[in-house]
C-alpha cells in the first residue's frame, strides 16, 4: 500500500480547548479527509497499469510507431482517420467503475491520477504529452458538449488553441474524429470519464455514438479510457458493454459501499481520532452501530456524519458524540436520503436505484457543506460574511492556527476599502488560501502592513493577490 495515498487533516489534542467557533472550523478540516483502504489498491495498480500499458506501443522514439502516427496525421490531414497500426494489440486497454454516489470511486481514482504529471515537455523529441485528462459529463450534458469539453480542457492544461480550430457546429462523428486527433497529438496517455450516466440520460445519445466515441479511441488511435457511473449507469452500459468488450478490457469493478465487517472498523476507527470535542469519547459498540445504520457504509455520508455530529454536540454544548445524537441529526440532516438508506439496508438494489437521483443530489449538497452554517445563526448572511467564514476556514485547512486566521480575517474583511474590491477578486482570495505559501504570504504582507502603519487592503492590493484571480469561491 502506499502510506502518502490517504489524505489526513491536522490535529493536535491541544486543539480541544479551543473556543466553539474555532473547533467548528477545526472539523471543516474533514471535508478533504480520504483514508485508503485495501480495495483501493486495486484501483491504483489497475490504473497504473492501464497508463504505462498503453504507452508499450506508442513510444515515439520507436521507428514503426513514429512511421505509424505519421501516417496518422497524413491521413487526418484530409479528414480521414486511420488506424494508428502497430505490432501492438489491436485495442488499447481499459476498465470500468460502477458505484453509489459518495462510496469514493472518483476521490480514489484522482488521488491516483495526481500521483502522474499531468503533461511532459519532451524537448528532443518536440512533443507536449498529456499523461491523463479526467472529464466529468454534465448533468444536462450531451456528448458533444462532452467533446467540447476535452478540447478545452486540453487548451487549458497545455496552453494550446485546438479550440479555435473547432466548428462547434460539426456532426457528433466529426467531433469524436476531432477530439481522437487531437489527443493522438499529444500521446494522450488516459482519459477518464467520470459520471457517465449523465451522458446516457441525455436525449440523442444513442449505443450507436457512445460505442463509436470508445471504440475511436480505444481502436483507432490507442487511447486507453477509464469510465466511471452509478449503478444505473451500469444497468444503462449493459448492452454496449456486451458489444464493445474494450470498456472493459482490464475488468468491469462494482465499487461497492463499505459491509459491516473489517473494514469499516479499520475506517470508522482511523476517523474517529479527529474530535474536537471537550469530551471526546472513544468509539462504542452502539456507537458504530449506528453510523453504520444511518450511513449504510457509505464513505462520504460517514464523514458528513461525523462533522454534523461534532457540530451539533458543540452548539448543543453536550461536548460528546452519542448513539442518541447521531440518530437525531441523521434524523434532521438525512431527511431526503431516508428512502434510499431505507433500500440499502434492505438489501433491495432495484428500490435503490428507484432514489439514485435524488440521492445524488442531495449527496452533492452533503459534499458542499461548510461551516458556514454552523458558526453563528444570528449571524446576517451577506456575501461579504460567507466569503469571510469561508477565508478563514480556507486558513486553518491549508494549516493556519485558528485564532492567527481569525485575527487575520478581522483585520481584512473589517477593512473599509474592501467595498471596492470585486466580489470575484475576493472569491479568488479565499480559493487561494488553501496554500500554505499563500497563508504565509497573506500573514506577512499585512503584519508588514500594520507594523509600517499601511492599509492592508492596499498592502494585498500591491503584492498581487488581488490579481488575476479566478472566479468562484473555495
Amino acid at each position: 500500500m502506499v502510506p502518502v495515498f490517504g489524505r489526513r487533516p491536522p490535529f493536535d489534542r491541544s486543539e480541544r480547548s479551543l473556543s466553539a467557533t474555532e473547533r467548528m472550523l477545526c472539523v471543516s478540516r474533514l471535508n478533504n479527509y480520504l483514508f485508503m483502504m485495501p480495495a483501493h489498491e486495486t484501483i491504483v495498480e489497475q490504473l497504473g497499469l492501464l497508463i504505462h500499458g498503453g504507452y508499450m506501443y506508442r513510444n515515439p522514439a520507436q521507428p514503426d510507431f513514429k512511421k505509424a502516427l505519421v501516417e496518422f496525421y497524413r491521413q487526418s490531414m484530409d479528414g480521414k482517420l486511420q488506424p494508428i497500426e502497430t505490432s501492438g494489440p489491436s485495442t488499447a486497454p481499459s476498465f470500468s467503475l460502477f458505484g453509489v454516489s459518495g462510496a469514493g470511486k472518483s476521490t480514489v481514482l484522482e488521488r491516483a491520477l495526481s500521483f502522474y504529471p499531468r503533461a511532459i515537455q519532451h524537448p528532443v523529441h518536440g512533443i507536449l504529452q498529456l499523461v491523463w485528462l479526467k472529464v466529468d459529463c454534465p448533468p444536462d450534458g450531451s456528448l458533444k458538449q462532452l467533446l467540447l469539453a476535452i478540447i478545452v480542457q486540453i487548451d487549458a492544461i497545455l496552453g494550446t488553441s485546438h479550440m479555435d480550430e473547432i466548428n462547434r457546429s460539426d456532426p457528433i462523428d466529426k467531433l469524436i474524429f476531432d477530439v481522437a486527433r487531437v489527443a493522438a497529438l499529444h500521446h494522450l496517455g488516459a482519459l477518464v470519464v467520470d459520471e457517465i450516466q449523465h451522458l446516457l440520460d441525455a436525449p440523442g445519445v444513442g449505443p450507436a455514438k457512445m460505442l463509436n466515441f470508445f471504440v475511436t479511441f480505444a481502436n483507432e488511435v490507442k487511447i486507453p479510457f477509464v469510465v466511471l457511473g452509478t449503478p444505473k449507469a451500469k444497468r444503462m452500459l449493459g448492452t454496449l458493454l456486451r458489444e464493445a468488450r474494450r470498456l472493459s478490457d482490464q475488468g468491469s469493478y462494482e465499487w461497492d459501499r463499505m459491509k459491516q465487517d473489517e473494514d469499516w472498523d479499520l475506517f470508522l476507527n482511523a476517523l474517529w481520532k479527529y474530535q474536537w470535542l471537550k469530551q471526546a469519547g472513544a468509539l462504542t459498540p452502539e456507537v458504530s452501530e449506528a453510523m453504520y445504520d444511518q450511513t449504510q457504509g457509505v464513505s462520504a455520508l460517514v464523514v458528513r456524519l461525523f462533522q454534523l455530529s461534532q457540530w451539533h454536540a458543540i452548539r448543543s454544548k453536550s461536548e460528546s458524540i452519542t448513539a442518541s445524537l447521531i440518530n437525531h441529526v441523521a434524523k434532521e440532516q438525512f431527511k431526503l436520503l431516508q428512502d434510499f438508506i431505507t433500500a440499502l439496508r434492505s438489501g433491495d438494489r432495484e428500490a435503490a436505484g428507484r432514489f439514485e437521483d435524488i440521492y445524488q443530489a442531495e449527496i452533492k449538497k452533503l459534499n458542499n457543506v461548510t461551516h458556514l452554517n454552523y458558526i453563528d445563526p444570528k449571524l446576517e448572511e451577506t456575501a461579504t460574511n460567507k466569503l469571510r467564514k469561508r477565508f478563514v476556514s480556507n486558513l486553518i485547512y491549508g494549516g493556519c492556527e485558528p485564532s492567527e486566521a481569525s485575527g487575520l480575517a478581522e483585520k481584512i474583511f473589517s477593512n473599509p476599502r474592501l467595498e471596492t474590491i470585486q466580489t470575484k477578486q475576493l472569491a479568488g482570495l479565499t480559493k487561494r488560501a488553501r496554500s500554505l505559501e499563500t497563508i504565509d504570504g497573506l500573514i506577512t504582507t499585512v503584519a508588514i502592513a500594520q507594523a509600517g502603519r499601511q492599509d492592508p487592503i492596499e498592502a494585498l492590493e500591491a503584492a498581487g493577490y488581488f490579481a488575476d484571480m479566478e472566479d468562484g469561491v473555495a
